[in-house]
């Protein structure tokens, strides 16, 4: 039976996508004129600054998982962790039968780690996440002041849909939880309470946490700065770096929110978009908001690829036969094999 379920559930899935999609291109599409503008007259020098900075932000953020494999009494070499973390962020689009086998959890136990603490290291490295990413959208709203007039965006309409989205999204997860208690969304929910429950077992070292949430914080602040600089390569309207840097932390927030959408796609486009059209015309905030998930997704490609050349040329180097201008010695010549003879 659970066979039969699954095909149903990935199609619903992607019809579920299709639909957020649609109704958010069919929204946007009176601004299509504007935003093919914005596209076509892009600052490629300021765009690569901007991709520059998402990468280095990529890079360091794959050194937090060590530091809490560090809380938790682990060691975990630097490079080999960040390389590793690097992997299975990246390699996370595809099927789960071929990333599995580069999942952190398996890999960690592969370089000593329990398999225990290598699979409660991911839930909390995912509420540190939130955590940080929370701090920097209040923070950054925050520190613009009165610089953006926030209240204009919460319009009765805008209350309403969010609302309502909230409201069948929660529907439809009790929905699925109730009449599949064993599909994959409850299976994924039983494997985290237990991860948690595991947390409680580790004896943690509080304040290398504490590292790491002002570290993640940083590194969030960071990401926002790169959103900024991809905003300035699409248009050049001053717009209030803070106020950018926490509409980038709730545009984060709310693709994360977004379960059905595999990274947030779609949700945090257009979530960002919306608040930027606060601080800048709505067509240069889609153009840019749709330049950052390219800019992402191009960041995670270069990463990967970094990641596997060395394990590429490895595998080369052992097919490639071994070959020597030398001479062949004749038996003969060799006194061992002589005496042997």
């Amino acid at each position: 039976m659970e066979g039969v379920r699954k095909p149903w559930i990935r199609a619903a899935r992607w019809v579920v996508i299709g639909a957020v999609l649609f109704v958010i291109l069919n929204a946007l599409r009176h601004y299509s004129v504007e935003v093919k503008s914005h596209v076509t007259h892009l600052n490629l020098r300021v765009l690569l600054a901007g991709y520059a900075l998402c990468v280095l932000y990529r890079v360091l953020n794959s050194a937090g998982w060590v530091m809490i494999l560090r809380a938790m009494r682990q060691h975990m070499p630097l490079l080999r962790g960040m390389r590793l973390w690097l992997m299975a962020e990246s390699m996370r689009w595809l099927p789960g039968s071929i990333w599995g086998f580069a999942s952190r959890v398996y890999q960690a136990s592969q370089n000593g780690v329990p398999p225990v603490v290598a699979s409660a290291s991911l839930p909390l490295e995912l509420l540190l996440t939130i955590g940080a990413w929370a701090l920097v959208a209040g923070g950054g709203i925050f520190a613009s002041g009165r610089s953006v007039d926030w209240r204009a965006l919460l319009t009765p309409r805008v209350l309403a849909f969010c609302a309502m989205g909230i409201f069948l999204g929660a529907t439809v997860l009790l929905i699925c939880l109730r009449a599949f208690p064993q599909g994959r969304i409850g299976g994924k929910l039983k494997k985290l309470i237990a991860e948690m429950e595991a947390l409680r077992t580790i004896r943690l070292r509080w304040a290398i946490l504490a590292g790491v949430l002002a570290y993640y914080t940083a590194l969030c602040c960071l990401n926002g700065i790169a959103f900024f600089v991809v905003l300035r390569a699409v248009s050049d309207t001053a717009v209030n770096p803070f106020a950018v840097i926490g509409i980038n932390a709730c545009g984060w927030l709310l693709g994360f929110l977004a379960v059905g959408a595999p990274g947030g796609i779609g949700v945090r486009e257009a979530g960002a978009a919306v608040l930027l059209s606060a601080v800048m015309p709505l067509p240069s905030a889609i153009a840019g908001s749709v330049l950052w998930r390219v800019v992402m997704i191009v960041d995670e490609f270069t990463c990967l690829s970094a990641c596997l050349l060395p394990t590429l040329a490895a595998g080369r180097n052992r097919r490639m036969p071994v070959t020597s201008s030398r001479a062949p010695i004749r038996a003969e010549d060799n006194p061992y094999e002589a005496g042997q003879k």
